[in-house]
């Protein structure tokens, strides 16, 4: 995953001629300035909640809400039950930063905090790099204990805000 993101994220960063995420629709500036949007979110809220709440959670949150494929739901509205549920504005106050705008961010820099190191086809991580334990967050879950979750279904993937541990479906 670290090697993909490392090799495939520079393609979301903006171009010369960028006019930020919601008014360049090319295909890389649309798939992988999104992916990039939400890497960077995920590394914000785990920084703010020391590892306690990422991503999974903003988006668990907003399913649980109600928020999917069946409900017509604007993109403010889909934030803020984002940042609800991680008890911040993350999400809101990115999405402000990035739409209208090119947002440079310095990859490399990020890596290097977050102890991601390739070399090669290999790769290196870092453990005494500032944002190991972020990394590490990411990587198979946040550090907050969930209820009634043993610790065998913990670092399951995660789909659409549930983890596959679950057995839940859309239908259940």
């Amino acid at each position: 995953m670290w090697y993909e993101l490392v090799r495939d994220l520079p393609q979301g960063l903006p171009a010369s001629g960028d006019r930020g995420l919601d008014h360049t629709h090319t295909w890389g500036r649309t798939y992988w300035g999104g992916a990039l949007f939400c890497f960077l979110a995920d590394v914000q809220i785990h920084q703010r909640t020391n590892n306690q709440k990422g991503l999974e959670d903003a988006l668990r949150g907003i399913l649980d809400a109600g928020a999917d494929i069946n409900r017509d739901m604007s993109l403010d509205d889909a934030l803020a039950l984002g940042d609800r549920a991680v008890g911040g504005t993350d999400l809101k106050t990115l999405y402000d930063n990035m739409k209208d705008k090119p947002v440079d961010v310095d990859l490399p820099a990020l890596w290097e905090k977050l102890g991601v190191k390739i070399v090669g086809k290999e790769v290196q991580f870092i453990d005494t790099a500032a944002l190991s334990a972020t990394r590490t967050a990411i990587t198979y879950g946040s550090s907050r204990s969930r209820a009634g979750e043993d610790e065998s279904r913990r670092n399951y993937a995660v789909f659409a805000g549930r983890t596959s541990a679950t057995g839940q479906t859309r239908e259940e």
